[in-house]
Parts: structure tokens; C-alpha cells; sequence
């Protein structure tokens, strides 16, 4: 059996990467495409790219790639469902094409393919040469397609709900800064309300889960973000809403902002419908003035009052940093990265009028655009100025929100690949050049 280590010439640089702790997703994201260049050169290879199937997608993506232009690499005659397509995919052997009888990417090149194996056909490396190809590097790219292979088979088992709340280390921190929780979630037990008061992002909506998922693990759990303007609508909604929560809990954020009259329907509907689950009420730090004084008693019965992040001490929001960056790497399967020093001391500098959600964005685009194995300042600048990357929770109903963060995710990771080549973003994103610059800028990505 051929082994790594018997390419004596093989560069110290590129036996480093072979044999480099990283595994699965975190190896084909930060390993392969260095070493896929490394390879290439050492061997003085024309081009040559690594095509991968995507995870749970029935499609196909260029997940390593060299010695190509702007416009990237394609072969007309590897599309799917083409005679060469199903030899490539089927063959145990190296499959070998002539440039005399096809077109390469070298006018005098020849080109040489082998199939990545997983449990099925998931891919293939193919590189172009002007010179007759070595037993060498046949041996050598049978082996490292037999990597790829194994590492794309070692699968991130995904997270479930109560796990990723249990993880969820950095709000942990920030609990431990809100005044009077623990007998705020005492009164909670028996009133089966609560009335959580913050500024904006301030993670009102995740206490909230966070306490019913404490409370009520197995019961229903919803957000109504907006309500019927119409009484007799607002009213009907109510016992809609109650019906489909049953024992579980209710949550109206802004509710500070409701009219006087549903303020009133809201009252009675609690003291008088029988509903036998939770009601959670968020809103602003101030209390408007035009309150009902039954509303304000529902609002004052079990107040809860959260910090902004501004006023907390600069060691917890160092430890919540931290944190979210953790979690977020998890997240993104980037679990290899590290927060330079430097790039916690700008995120501990700024001032975060929107909060966690200013936070949690400003980190993850730090993540998405990395290039390397430490998140630096320059990373954490991008798109400083937009917020919401996350895709929001599954509660939140807001579509046009929730479109607008995965456009933002998908074409900040384009950027990463790619290292900013628009045309080849374009390309793997399947839109036009001209639409990618349209929405980068709608997007304030550029």
C-alpha cells in the first residue's frame, strides 16, 4: 500500500497540511483548497479543480480549484447525464481525456480525472498537465481523492433543540446579569406570567424560550410579533391563540404599543377566557403613556428588567464574546477558528445600540468572511453597518427578514471561496454578475 509518507520530496508545508488534526467539514472547508493548490504546484501541474456533491443538495459545487481565470473552470462535456459524466462517475480507474479530442482548459494540456468515493459517487478531482502524468502523482491523487472521500463522509450530527439550548453558553453569561431572575421565575411558576422590559435586542425573545423551554420543555410555544388592529378580530385571535398553546405559552412582543382597547381585550381575555397556559409580554425599558391602569398592573404583577450590553462590566461581555463566537463556529462548522486579540478588543469597543442581534451579526460576518484560521479586525469590518445575518428563529414569521439574512450568509460565504471574485460568485451562486453586484449593494455588502 502507497502511504503519504513515501513522497520523500513531498514539501514540508504540504505534509503539514496532510497530516493536520482537522477532520470532516472543518478539513474540506480550511485544509482542502490550500492543499489542493499545494499539490498542484509541487507538481507543476497546468490546472486543476476538486468538484464535490453538497450536502444534502442534489447538486454539485467547485470546492478546491487552480491555475484557472476569473471565469473559473467548466467542461461542457462533464455535465451531468453526459456519456463522460456516467464513465467518470462508474469507473474505479483513473479516467483520462485528450485535448486533441475534447475541450480543456490548456490548448496542450491532457487531462486526468478520478472519482471521489464516500458510501456513493460524490465527486471527482481532475487536473490538466502538458506533460505525461507520473505513476507518482496518479498514486498520489487516487489517495488524496480516497481522503476527501472520508472526510466528506464524516458527518456533523446537526443539533437538536434542547441541545442547542443547553450550548447556548453565552446567554448563560448574560443570565447571570439580569436582577432578580430566580424570583422573577418563582412568581412565573405560580402567576404563569411575566413581563420582560429591554431595549431592543437586548435577547427579551430568547429569555422568554429559554424560560418556557425551563418550565413547559414539551409544550407549544408561541410568538405573535403583530396583531389584528381590528377589536373584533383581536378578540377572536385571542382564543385562537390560546387553543393552539393550550398549556403552553403566549408571547406578544411590543406590548406597550397596543391601543387602548386592545389593552382592554387583552385584560379581560386573561382574567376572564380560562386560558391555562403562560402569557410572556415583552417590550421597551420605559413605559408609554397612554396605559390602562389594568394593563398596568398585568405589566407591573412580575417585571423582569434586561441590561443592554453597553453597561455591562468589560470581563462578562469579554466571557459573552467569547462565547457567541463558539457557538456561532459550531454553527457554521467552522470550529477551528480563533478570535485574535485584537478582534475581541474591537468587538469590546463598540457601542451596540441594537444588542445581541448587532453582536451575534457583527461576529458572524467576521466567520463567513474569514480566510483564514484567526477571525481578525479587518474581518469583523465587514458590512459593519447591516444587521441581522442570522436567519431568525423558526417563530419569527417575517419572510422578507428572513430572505434578506440567507442572501447575506450564501454570498458572504461566496466571498470566502472565492476570495471576492465576483464572476466566480456569480457563477456558483447562479445569478448573473450584474445581479450579484445589485444585491451586494442593496445588501451593503460592497
Amino acid at each position: 500500500m502507497i502511504k503519504f509518507k513515501q513522497f520523500h520530496s513531498m514539501p514540508s508545508q504540504t505534509a503539514s497540511l496532510f497530516a493536520s488534526s482537522q477532520t470532516g467539514k472543518e478539513w474540506m472547508e480550511t485544509i482542502l483548497p490550500s492543499l489542493w493548490a499545494e499539490l498542484c504546484t509541487e507538481f507543476g501541474l497546468y490546472c486543476g479543480v476538486v468538484v464535490l456533491k453538497a450536502d444534502d443538495e442534489d447538486s454539485f459545487y467547485e470546492s478546491a480549484s487552480f491555475g484557472y481565470g476569473e471565469d473559473g473552470f467548466y467542461y461542457s462535456f462533464l455535465n451531468r447525464g453526459s456519456a463522460e459524466w456516467e464513465t467518470l462517475m462508474s469507473s474505479r480507474e483513473p479516467v483520462y481525456f485528450s485535448a486533441k479530442n475534447f475541450p480543456l482548459f490548456g490548448k496542450t494540456t491532457n487531462a486526468l480525472a478520478i472519482r471521489i468515493v464516500a458510501e456513493e459517487s460524490i465527486g471527482f478531482l481532475l487536473v490538466e498537465s502538458e506533460l505525461e502524468t507520473s505513476f507518482s502523482l496518479v498514486a498520489l491523487l487516487s489517495l488524496f481523492a480516497e481522503k476527501i472521500g472520508k472526510e466528506w463522509g464524516k458527518k456533523t450530527t446537526p443539533l437538536s433543540r434542547s441541545q442547542s439550548m443547553e450550548f447556548d453558553s453565552s446567554y448563560r453569561f448574560f443570565r447571570d446579569t439580569i436582577p432578580n431572575l430566580e424570583t422573577a421565575i418563582a412568581t412565573f411558576r405560580d402567576e404563569r406570567l411575566i413581563s420582560l422590559f429591554g431595549a431592543s435586542g437586548s435577547g427579551k425573545k430568547t429569555l422568554a424560550k429559554w424560560i418556557h423551554q425551563t418550565q413547559h420543555s414539551n409544550a407549544p410555544f408561541l410568538v405573535v410579533e403583530s396583531v389584528p388592529d381590528h377589536f373584533g378580530k383581536f378578540e377572536k385571535a385571542l382564543v385562537e391563540w390560546g387553543k393552539e398553546t393550550n398549556s403552553g405559552s403566549l408571547v406578544l412582543p411590543n406590548a406597550q404599543a397596543f391601543s387602548l382597547g386592545q389593552q382592554q381585550i387583552l385584560s379581560d381575555w386573561w382574567s376572564k377566557s380560562g386560558f391555562r397556559g403562560s402569557l410572556f409580554l415583552l417590550g421597551p425599558a420605559e413605559i408609554g403613556q397612554d396605559i390602562l391602569p389594568e394593563f398596568l398592573q398585568i405589566l407591573r404583577r412580575n417585571p423582569l428588567y434586561l441590561p443592554s450590553l453597553s453597561f455591562l462590566p468589560k470581563p462578562t461581555l469579554a466571557r459573552i464574546i467569547q462565547a457567541i463566537f463558539q457557538d456561532l463556529c459550531l454553527q457554521q462548522n467552522r470550529s477551528g477558528l480563533t478570535l485574535s486579540q485584537a478582534g475581541e478588543a474591537e468587538l469590546l469597543g463598540r457601542v451596540y445600540q441594537e444588542n445581541f442581534v448587532e453582536l451575534r451579526s457583527s461576529i458572524l460576518s467576521g466567520i463567513l468572511t474569514c480566510r483564514s484560521q484567526v477571525v481578525d479586525v479587518p474581518d469583523l469590518l465587514v458590512s459593519r453597518s447591516r444587521l441581522d445575518f442570522e436567519i431568525p428563529d423558526a417563530e419569527d414569521l417575517d419572510l422578507r427578514r428572513g430572505i434578506e439574512a440567507l442572501e447575506r450568509q450564501k454570498i458572504l460565504l461566496a466571498m470566502r471561496i472565492f476570495s471576492g471574485n465576483q464572476i466566480r460568485m456569480a457563477k456558483a451562486l447562479g445569478i448573473s454578475r450584474g445581479s450579484l453586484q445589485y444585491k451586494m449593494k442593496q445588501l451593503g455588502l460592497m
